[in-house]
């Protein structure tokens, strides 16, 4: 089954809920790093960006790097600006090299009924979040 343009301009746009973003904010004070690249949603926490977000308030996509650098100058201070808010698959990767398995993930998200409820990523976030406290022991 395809969808029509239609269908797929109705699809909703990727929201993050404020938990999720607790927790960007949360990596980010733990020291995640993260380096700024095309195709990375990010919250931004010093009003870099002075138009309104197509998103919800403050979070932005990455489309064109250099857009965000001539607002902020250097990658330095773009990422002291900027939060992270990592998308499904960055946080399975993240999670990956973290060393958590493909199986604890998959527990947990049958566990939690995350899929189910469609929160998925956020579970996600609080495995990492469980990472960088030291809660979760692999």
């Amino acid at each position: 089954m395809f969808l029509s343009d239609t269908q797929v301009s109705e699809l909703p746009s990727i929201k993050f809920c404020s938990e999720e973003i607790e927790l960007a904010q949360l990596f980010k004070a733990f020291g995640l790093e993260w380096t700024p690249k095309c195709g990375q949603y990010v919250l931004d926490q010093s009003a870099l960006i002075q138009c309104a977000s197509p998103f919800q308030e403050r979070v932005f996509y990455i489309l064109d790097l250099k857009h965000f650098l001539r607002r902020s100058e250097t990658l330095d201070e773009l990422k002291r600006r900027m939060c992270w808010l990592p998308d499904w698959q960055d946080a399975r990767e993240l999670l990956r090299r973290m060393g958590v398995s493909s199986e604890l993930v998959a527990d947990r998200l049958t566990q939690t009924r995350a899929i189910q409820s469609d929160t998925e990523r956020l579970e996600l976030y609080r495995i990492i979040e469980e990472q960088l406290t030291g809660v979760l022991s692999n």
